[in-house]
């Protein structure tokens, strides 16, 4: 009794927090009451559901009870815990069950993406859009997931993918089975590294009939080397660090972030490595929209449509284009076709992360 209300009564005198940095979001606040809110009809808009999210993010010392969460499952021997695996070498893989995957959802987005396509290349011509979906660390790394996981077959989705759109394809994931071997996933972060990105930019190079920059053509520099990413925040018990690394291609940038009116001369925000989300340097984490502006005048302007694995492969490739848009439907509302029209786009990318494309509920911005 002392624990249930001791812990409850200090909740009352605690202040609210509106952001966890160890999870990297927002938290629920404590919504207003209402009687239209106590009946709705979704779930999701109900007084009680908002209530109970709210107390949960409220939680006195939330990460710590995650933390003793996740000791006492281990100890009972489950293989994932949260939505997160424990993989073989020390790695923490991103679920996604088969399952659980709304096959709905997914069926539009094929759909939206293939008829996305076809509209731009008939607009801009032949050659002109590209397609990457990037395998997540749950297909490259199969091999370290644990025994008789029911997870999401990304391999399928690719192949079909390929089938049915062509010429527009770019295959990433022979190169990354390559070099699986590699520091190419983060241990603790669901994000691919520079160097998996890389290895993605050499097939697109090669899509694109350009000149395959070497590894060594780029400055390396270790931005920092006490990174814990959002994974090893739903589980918060203790683990190595990861390290990121910096490519840096000498050249000079225009960077400007949401239209904003202030630019920067770098595609890397060094100060967010002073941050807990060091993921954040590439291109200063997510934006509704980012303007880089390159020295090479050739009058090539891409647009990416994109989620955040972009930030990492777009450094790669910046100095092979005039401008490249950068845009996240997450964030960003303006009609597709007015952002091509404005801008004068001649090329576009289209780059998400497999699971994170099947999963979107965005992606009806495509049809705009």
């Amino acid at each position: 009794m002392v624990l249930i209300f001791g812990i409850t009564i200090a909740g009352f005198f605690v202040p609210d927090k509106e952001r966890s940095e160890s999870e990297n979001r927002n938290l629920a606040q404590k919504p207003d009451f209402t009687i239209a809110g106590l009946f709705a009809e979704k779930n999701e808009d109900r007084f009680t559901t908002q209530y109970e999210n709210y107390i949960t993010d409220q939680f006195i010392a939330r990460d710590t009870w995650i933390g003793i969460k996740t000791q006492t499952e281990r100890l009972l021997g489950k293989t994932d815990i949260n939505g997160v695996y424990f993989a073989d070498d020390g790695y923490l893989v991103t679920k996604t069950d088969a399952d659980a995957v709304d096959k709905e959802q997914e069926e539009k987005n094929i759909a939206r993406l293939e008829s996305f396509v076809a509209k731009y290349e008939e607009l801009l011509g032949a050659g002109s859009v590209n397609v990457m979906l990037i395998p997540t660390a749950a297909d490259i790394l199969a091999e370290k997931l644990p025994a008789f996981t029911s997870e999401y077959d990304q391999e399928a989705l690719l192949a079909r993918l390929e089938a049915s759109l062509g010429n527009a394809w770019i295959d990433v994931r022979d190169n990354l089975q390559a070099h699986d071997d590699e520091y190419i996933y983060y241990r603790t972060d669901h994000h691919w590294t520079a160097l998996g990105a890389y290895y993605a930019y050499q097939a697109w190079a090669e899509k694109l009939g350009l000149p395959v920059r070497d590894l060594t053509d780029y400055t390396e520099s270790v931005g920092s080397d006490e990174f814990y990413g959002t994974l090893y925040s739903k589980i918060n018990i203790p683990m190595d660090y990861d390290t990121v690394m910096l490519y840096q291609d000498g050249k000079k940038y225009r960077v400007e972030y949401d239209s904003n009116g202030r630019y920067t001369g770098s595609l890397f925000a060094m100060n967010r490595l002073e941050e807990k989300d060091k993921y954040m340097v590439y291109l200063d984490g997510n934006h509704a929209m980012v303007d880089i502006v390159s020295e090479n005048k050739n009058g090539k302007k891409l647009l990416v449509v994109k989620d955040s694995y972009a930030h990492t492969f777009v450094p790669f490739m910046a100095q092979d284009y005039e401008e490249i848009l950068m845009i996240d439907f997450r964030y960003l509302q303006m009609p597709l076709s007015n952002v091509v029209k404005a801008y004068g786009i001649t090329d576009i990318l289209f780059l998400y992360n497999a699971t994170n494309f099947v999963e979107d509920e965005n992606l009806y911005q495509l049809e705009r």
